[in-house]
């Protein structure tokens, strides 16, 4: 799972007095003065922050054009386009902490470089690419612990994850790529760090991907013909929308609307905590559909015929970070951490899990590719907290499914089976999987309310303030309700 885009989203958005007393969950307000004090000041803030993100990239989108039908696509001006845009959104949207970026992204280059000229033997014991992963975490940390300022560490904590996820990806496909390398250099390397559609809030491309902005739909055009070419700028226009439309009203939803709903009845924990919890969810998916924004807004993703077949993403697209459907209604925490942050879970499913199963095993796959989601994400101790929880209950939930599962020939596994299910006796409509399945949906909602409100920044009053001081001051409120359960999961997962 990732969490990194509401560390910064929290830092940046610097709230006035009205705005912060509107937000304050323990006392009831009105709706004109929600209107007033939260509603009015989100949205001037929206306004400024996603218009940086959409005029750049339709800038760089139109340039791109502009140069593709100048150049023949000539990837030297994509490199340079991509540079510029990217310098000057950051120039944009974060105003400390440059530093940091620009000597990772160098001494990340600098280190490939060295392994790929010295390190390239084929019967070497360690891979170069895990040589780079282990270089650019510790990199992370110590620059983290040496920042003075945590406010200016929290602006550009994940800017700092995405570039460095950039080029671990990049130090594996390069490694035995050797196609693939001939086309690395330090200006095709900087194009692809500083690409504006991502270089902020993510997500994750491939080198591929990114190479692939200057390469026109091949055929597409004469196929089609300019009623097509039209019809596309359209939905494209229309996704940006969309898209912009979406990512305000979460922030909306995230900083007004559940304080107002559940003032009337705040004074139960549960609904504190749920309020928290989807108040924190809601934060991401405003950041979310916001990076989604701008990598349609940057036309990353054009030459993929199959995106124009309807106004809306296709679920393969390139631009799909999240889905709040599944996480909000899940079937299982597996479901929740896939869709979460989708590009992540690809990250981390390709470059970790997979090249850590084979000679470690899948038990050691999954330690490691947790670990490593953790520590990309920094010196932050409560989301290391949360991944261990969420992590020891995925693989209990999966085992307790697949057990009864057997057991009852159902289909109540962590991943839905078919309608025509041929391998389960009882269907997904039969009494037996629909009780089963609803448990676990409530199980799971209410681990999101768990494992969700412990991070919700600190806005209330002073009892309020001294939880959050303690790591586990939010579950202390809760009793650590949910890792008593887990407790209990693994009980009855060893009695069944």
């Amino acid at each position: 799972m990732d969490y990194y885009y509401d560390d910064y989203y929290d830092e940046y958005y610097d709230q006035s007095e009205q705005a912060a007393a509107a937000r304050a969950l323990h006392r009831e307000v009105g709706f004109e003065e929600t209107i007033s004090n939260c509603v009015h000041p989100s949205l001037r803030f929206a306004t400024q922050y996603v218009t940086n993100f959409i005029a750049i990239n339709l800038l760089f989108s139109l340039l791109v054009l502009v140069v593709r039908r100048i150049f023949n696509a000539s990837q030297r001006w994509l490199h340079l386009l991509s540079c510029l845009c990217g310098i000057v959104l950051l120039y944009r949207v974060i105003d400390h902490g440059f530093y940091h970026f620009v000597q990772l992204a160098v001494t990340l280059h600098v280190v490939q470089w060295l392994l790929h000229r010295w390190f390239s033997a084929s019967n070497r014991y360690i891979k170069s690419p895990f040589i780079v992963i282990a270089y650019g975490i510790g990199n992370l940390l110590v620059s983290e612990l040496l920042e003075p300022s945590a406010e200016t560490w929290n602006r550009i904590r994940g800017t700092q994850m995405i570039l460095l996820m950039k080029a671990l990806s990049l130090a594996f496909d390069t490694d035995e790529n050797l196609a693939l390398r001939s086309q690395l250099n330090v200006l095709s390397y900087s194009g692809y760090i500083l690409c504006p559609a991502n270089v902020v809030l993510g997500p994750w491309t491939s080198f591929n991907d990114y190479l692939n902005i200057a390469k026109p739909a091949l055929g597409m055009e004469a196929k089609h013909g300019r009623s097509s070419s039209s019809r596309r700028l359209l939905i494209h226009v229309f996704r940006i929308l969309i898209s912009a439309l979406m990512a305000i009203g979460f922030m909306l939803t995230s900083n007004c609307m559940i304080d107002y709903l559940l003032a009337p009845v705040f004074s139960w924990k549960w609904v504190r905590a749920y309020g928290r919890a989807l108040s924190f969810r809601t934060s991401h998916y405003f950041i979310a559909y916001l990076s989604q924004c701008s990598m349609i807004a940057a036309a990353a993703d054009w030459n993929r015929s199959d995106d124009d077949r309807s106004i809306m993403l296709p679920v393969s697209s390139l631009y799909r970070v999240t889905s709040p459907t599944a996480v909000e209604f899940p079937r299982s925490l597996v479901q929740v951490v896939t869709a979460w942050n989708i590009p992540m879970h690809l990250w981390l499913k390709r470059y970790i899990f997979r090249t850590t199963k084979r000679p470690f095993g899948t038990a050691a796959a999954i330690a490691l590719t947790y670990i490593i989601s953790s520590l990309l994400h920094g010196l932050h101790y409560r989301l290391w907290l949360t991944l261990l929880t969420i992590g020891s209950w995925t693989f209990v939930e999966h085992e307790i499914r697949r057990k009864i599962a057997a057991i009852y020939s159902a289909c109540v596994l962590v991943g839905k089976c078919p309608d025509s299910c041929a391998v389960h006796q009882h269907n997904s409509r039969s009494l037996l999987c629909i009780v089963i399945n609803a448990l676990f949906f409530a199980l799971n909602t209410f681990n999101l309310i768990y494992l969700g409100c412990i991070f919700e920044s600190t806005e209330g009053p002073p009892e309020e303030v001294h939880h959050d001081k303690s790591i586990f001051g939010r579950w202390t409120e809760l009793n650590y309700a949910s890792h008593w359960l887990l407790a209990f999961a693994y009980l009855f997962y060893f009695v069944i």
